[in-house]
């Protein structure tokens, strides 16, 4: 099934904020994490310290300590009143060889154990490390304290912990972040929706509006008075249904009107990526603008997050003015247009950059007789963007070639070839759309621009490629009177 703008923007923004949900809960479990086992810390250092001073307190000689420590009750209770306390399995004092000298399971009194891995070691490692830890291993750990007689090691205090209880309090610290992860995925949602609604209305008149006028409703109008950036494209449309009014039914032949209304679906198509390449800027400082509201009601740095929403406000007007300057291309001086000369100035212009790539330039137009009724800037302009095009598709080198000829019909042809990547057969049908590129760094304007401009001169552009062998635009142009 095909999603709509709108919901691929609700989709874009749900998948975007889960993302970041589910970050935040993996941070909030290890903080949580981290803060348990600190806990756990701490109350062993007191039990310790408790056991330890039983245990000093018990010891009568140093050749009698370990009977003194074995067949004291007091030091038994105070490991005993260990496992009252949270998430503690056992605790035991053991000798320097690992027996067991008194525990509070008298079952292991006299038996060696080996260490568990340590507490300590644990609460050192970083935070998802951590989680990792706990959530991928069922052995317990432990926490120790060294015991001395004097300068004599006498053995270790352990206290063990069970790492089961310790993730059931996890699971049970995680119910408020998910509920309020909840809410904000609600919230997200309902303001990408409000959002879509706002931003996708005027791609939504335009694309109404100029399926009306192609299906030869001279009536339709772009009702985009309340959207400034789009008041004068609103104004010109209307201009042209009116023209197109006057001129109907005996100013302009069925013929006429069919090709028209053909150019004006073109516009249409060019024009629909503008609805995506707007919503992504808008998308990003949306959610930014939510974490760094988090971050300042939390008194934390957020500068990352200002800079992120000043990059996309400038991407946002780039694209703006790119589309500005599509809908409003400048006056166009038209009158007769020597295109030998033309495309000659075009290819010392880029001579270096050729030069620089490795490509070879093929000058094929040289006839100063053939003309153009065309604005000789603006053509220009065309010329430099596929010559431009043509020598960014050829990174290892090749051959530019630019040939021009007359055609019988009053119409000359420009062709633009080059020998590089070639573009693959289901991109063909999209390089002319407003904001498509395959470049890195491309705009996506340049060959929107160059069919525009050739739409105003009445001409034509077509362009045949293969991948691996090569490229050719093809331009035609009226020719100028004789």
């Amino acid at each position: 099934m095909r999603l709509s703008l709108k919901h691929k923007q609700v989709l874009g923004v749900t998948l975007m904020v889960t993302l970041i949900v589910i970050a935040l809960s993996l941070l909030h479990l290890s903080n949580t994490a981290g803060m348990l086992l600190d806990e756990s810390r701490d109350r062993f250092e007191l039990f310790a310290s408790a056991v330890y001073s039983q245990t000093a307190a018990a010891i009568t000689t140093q050749e009698s300590a370990y009977n003194d420590v074995r067949t004291s009750k007091f030091v038994q209770s105070a490991l005993q009143s260990a496992l009252y306390s949270q998430d503690t399995l056992d605790a035991s004092i053991v000798d320097p060889a690992g027996v067991v000298i008194a525990s509070s399971d008298p079952e292991q009194i006299g038996t060696t154990v080996p260490r568990r891995p340590q507490l300590n070691d644990l609460i050192a490692q970083n935070g998802f490390a951590r989680l990792r830890a706990i959530y991928s291993s069922n052995n317990n750990i432990e926490w120790t304290q060294p015991m001395a007689l004097g300068e004599t090691p006498f053995g270790e205090i352990r206290i063990g912990l069970t790492m089961a209880l310790v993730r059931e309090d996890l699971y049970e610290s995680l119910w408020p972040a998910m509920f309020a992860a909840g809410i904000a995925l609600l919230v997200a949602v309902a303001t990408s929706l409000l959002l879509a609604q706002v931003v996708l209305r005027p791609m939504h008149v335009i694309r109404s509006s100029l399926s009306r006028l192609g299906r030869g409703d001279l009536g339709a109008t772009l009702d985009l008075r309340d959207d400034a950036e789009f008041r004068e494209l609103g104004d010109v449309f209307d201009q042209v249904s009116a023209q197109l009014r006057a001129a109907t039914p005996e100013g302009i032949k069925p013929a006429q009107l069919a090709e028209l209304s053909r150019r004006i679906s073109m516009v249409g198509r060019l024009t629909a990526g503008v609805a995506h390449e707007m919503k992504n800027p808008l998308n990003a400082m949306t959610i930014h603008l939510e974490l760094l509201k988090q971050k300042l009601a939390a008194g934390r740095p957020a500068t990352q997050h200002v800079e992120i929403i000043e990059q996309e406000i400038r991407r946002l007007d780039e694209r703006i003015q790119g589309f500005l300057k599509f809908v409003r291309p400048d006056e166009a001086k038209f009158g007769p247009v020597a295109i030998a000369p033309l495309a000659g100035s075009v290819l010392e212009a880029m001579a270096p950059e050729a030069q620089r790539a490795g490509v070879a330039i093929d000058r094929g137009c040289t006839d100063d007789s053939i003309q153009v009724v065309g604005d000789a800037a603006q053509l220009r302009d065309v010329f430099l963007n596929l010559a431009q095009n043509a020598i960014q598709a050829m990174p290892r080198g090749g051959r530019l070639t630019v040939t021009c000829a007359a055609l019988p019909d009053r119409r000359v042809r420009v062709r633009v070839e080059d020998t590089g990547v070639g573009i693959a057969p289901e991109n063909l049908t999209k390089i002319f759309e407003l904001y498509y590129t395959t470049k890195e760094r491309g705009t996506g304007v340049g060959l929107s621009m160059v069919y525009r401009t050739i739409q105003i001169h009445n001409g034509e552009i077509d362009v045949e490629s293969t991948v691996g062998v090569g490229t050719t635009f093809i331009v035609v142009l009226p020719a100028a009177a004789a």
